[in-house]
C-alpha cells in the first residue's frame, strides 16, 4: 500500500490594483475640496468609448499581499483648503481599504493637477457631456460603435 502524502493546501486572497483603485475613487468622490480625480490621455479615450465613467481615472496603486500604496490626480475646488482635503481623503482610503480587504495602506500621495472654481468645473463638465455627445452621435452617424459594445 502506497504511503499517502500529508498535502498541505493553503487559501489565499489577493486583489487586483483596479480593485483598491476603485475603492480609492469612489472613497474621495465627496471629499469636500476634491472636483474629481482626473486621469490621463488613455483614461480619456477610456471615457468616449464606454457609457459610463472610468472608476479607476485618477488612481494608480501598487498592492502587495499585506499592503497597498496609492497615487491620486485631482482637481481641487478653488477657495478650500488642500491639505485638509488630502488629509481627509486619506482617512477615508486608510479606513475603507482596509475594512473592505484587510491591507494595511502604508502611502497615499496626492498631485493635484488642476484647481476650479465650482462653477467653472460645472461648466466644464456641461461642456464636456455636450462635445461626448455629439462625438457619439457623429460616431452612429459613421457606423462607429460608440459605447464600447460590439452590437448596436
Amino acid at each position: 500500500m502506497a504511503e499517502q502524502e500529508n498535502v498541505q493546501h493553503s487559501n489565499e486572497l489577493t486583489f487586483a490594483d483596479k480593485v483598491l483603485e476603485k475603492i480609492a475613487f469612489y472613497t474621495v468622490d465627496n471629499v469636500d475640496g476634491i472636483l474629481e480625480l482626473k486621469g490621463d490621455f488613455t483614461s480619456g479615450i477610456k471615457d468616449f468609448f464606454s457609457s459610463n465613467g472610468d472608476e479607476t481615472k485618477g488612481v494608480n496603486a501598487e498592492v502587495g499581499s499585506k499592503e497597498v500604496a496609492l497615487d491620486l490626480e485631482i482637481v481641487a475646488e478653488y477657495g478650500k483648503n488642500i491639505p485638509t482635503a488630502f488629509d481627509k481623503a486619506v482617512e477615508l482610503i486608510t479606513k475603507n481599504v482596509e475594512k473592505m480587504t484587510g491591507l494595511k495602506v502604508v502611502e497615499v500621495n496626492m498631485n493635484v493637477n488642476d484647481v476650479l472654481s465650482r462653477a467653472e468645473y460645472e461648466k466644464s463638465k456641461s461642456e464636456e457631456e455636450r462635445k461626448k455627445a455629439e462625438e457619439r452621435r457623429k460616431a452612429n452617424q459613421n457606423g462607429e460603435y460608440s459605447d464600447g459594445s460590439r452590437v448596436q
